[in-house]
């Protein structure tokens, strides 16, 4: 290959979906409304700014509970700003989109190209002189669920042309839903460059070469969930195919847990609600300005005071300290009041820092390490609780003694809403609440 081109991959849009906040005023504000289709709009921005030869879409372009007139005129009037610059658009429906170009409002522009669901679709990318500088394939799916081993239809000719492969795929054998696959499977095939995976919403880097294995990521967290900066990876693939990766940050709204420790500073540690709260405000704006994990470098000269309009955060306090009466004795909601008080002043500021969420993880003084070293019966306690973090077999015996309200089987892309996700940080709370309630009433007792 004598010819060098660019790229983006993205993929798991959700165009026409909300972000899900627990104030329904908040929900229905600019920032909120609209941080989707703001993502989807940057990531054109980027194409048309760094003169891509084409955009990739690995899945779930629209979410299914959300498919809205607006989310699709607003897709083909994005499409037409890559039109005038002839960047052509490439798609696969996923999980959430079976029905992407079957059930289309308007017209699609001419540069958009959905991959059938029968069979794998190829596309041909050519240079300026008609020469063929790369392939790109894709299967798109059938329904909600599609169990075929869909990578098996990739199958380019040998030769030197660089071939990337659309896949939307849990990268997991076990769970027959979504494309199954392994990471061997996906390496082994041969002729593949890239794959440009889709439906794990957390952007990483699985593979760094021969082939080059990647998700994109979620461009706009929707909840707590899809905690940190989205993007989309901008590829730049030389002469000599081979391939470099930045990360391009789009998420105008970033989802952040702030872990706050009431024992950090023991001369200011709270005694009331007051002084919890002026403790929180004190340590808000240091603790959210950390960019959260990424796995490949940000594109340069990339400035994120222009991308991130705020931040929705879930307060996680901890620590031991007299204030847990606070949170036992009081009969009103004392997470709400902490909730508008920070509001109340953050949500000015720009960018602005809004609480979704107050999770309290604070406990009684004690002596735990000495209780440990001292107490047989503490120190089993706490052997019981790790051993149920850490061991297999003993976590599925707990968890098959909780009730029906748990959904134990879970599934990031088809939550059962009736049913409280029984996730791992869910598990690893519960078992720390159960030993904590089991030894304070040991000391009463006692």
């Amino acid at each position: 290959m004598n010819f060098s081109f660019k790229f983006i991959h993205a993929a798991d849009i959700h165009l026409g979906s909300m972000l899900n906040v627990y104030d329904e005023k908040i929900e229905d504000t600019d920032p909120f409304k609209n941080a989707v289709y703001d993502a989807f709009e940057r990531i054109v921005d980027y194409a048309l700014k760094f003169k891509v030869k084409f955009l990739l879409i690995s899945g779930d372009l629209y979410d299914r509970d959300s498919k809205s007139i607006r989310a699709n005129s607003f897709f083909n009037f994005q499409c037409k700003r890559l039109l005038e610059e002839d960047i052509n658009v490439y798609i696969i429906a996923g999980n959430h989109d079976p029905f992407v170009g079957k059930r289309e409002v308007f017209k699609l522009p001419d540069n958009v190209f959905i991959c059938d669901s029968e069979k794998c679709s190829e596309f041909y990318i050519k240079d300026r002189d008609s020469k063929v500088i790369a392939r790109v394939y894709g299967n798109s799916y059938r329904s909600k669920f599609d169990s075929r081993k869909l990578y098996n239809s990739y199958n380019p000719p040998e030769d030197f042309i660089f071939n990337i492969a659309m896949l939307h795929t849990e990268l997991n054998s076990n769970n027959a839903n979504y494309a199954p696959c392994t990471l061997e499977n996906l390496k082994s095939k041969s002729g593949i460059d890239y794959w440009a995976l889709g439906h794990i919403h957390k952007c990483k880097i699985i593979n760094k070469s021969n082939p080059i294995i990647a998700y994109s990521g979620v461009p706009q967290g929707r909840d707590i969930g899809e905690e940190g900066m989205g993007g989309c990876l901008l590829v730049e693939v030389d002469e000599k195919s081979n391939a470099s990766i930045n990360f391009l940050p789009v998420s105008s709204i970033v989802w952040k847990k702030v872990e706050i420790d009431i024992n950090e500073d023991i001369e200011k540690e709270p005694e009331n609600l007051s002084e919890l709260i002026s403790f929180i405000e004190e340590r808000a704006q240091r603790s959210i300005d950390k960019i959260d994990y990424i796995p490949c470098q940000i594109q340069k000269d990339i400035n994120l005071n222009n991308i991130i309009k705020g931040y929705a955060v879930r307060w996680i306090i901890k620590g031991r300290g007299s204030i847990k009466s606070v949170f036992e004795e009081v009969e009103d909601n004392v997470e709400d009041i902490i909730k508008e008080s920070l509001n109340s002043r953050f949500m000015n500021y720009y960018p602005f820092i809004y609480t979704d969420s107050i999770d309290v993880r604070l406990e009684r003084v004690l002596d735990i390490e000495k209780l440990r070293s001292s107490n047989n019966v503490i120190r089993e306690i706490y052997e019981l609780s790790d051993a149920a973090l850490k061991e297999d077999n003993l976590k599925k015996d707990i968890m098959n003694v909780f009730g029906q309200v748990w959904e134990k089987n879970y599934d990031d892309e088809n939550i059962n809403y009736l049913k409280i996700q029984l996730n791992r940080d869910n598990f690893e709370e519960i078992i720390r609440k159960a030993r904590e309630l089991v030894i304070y009433k040991l000391m009463e007792d006692s």
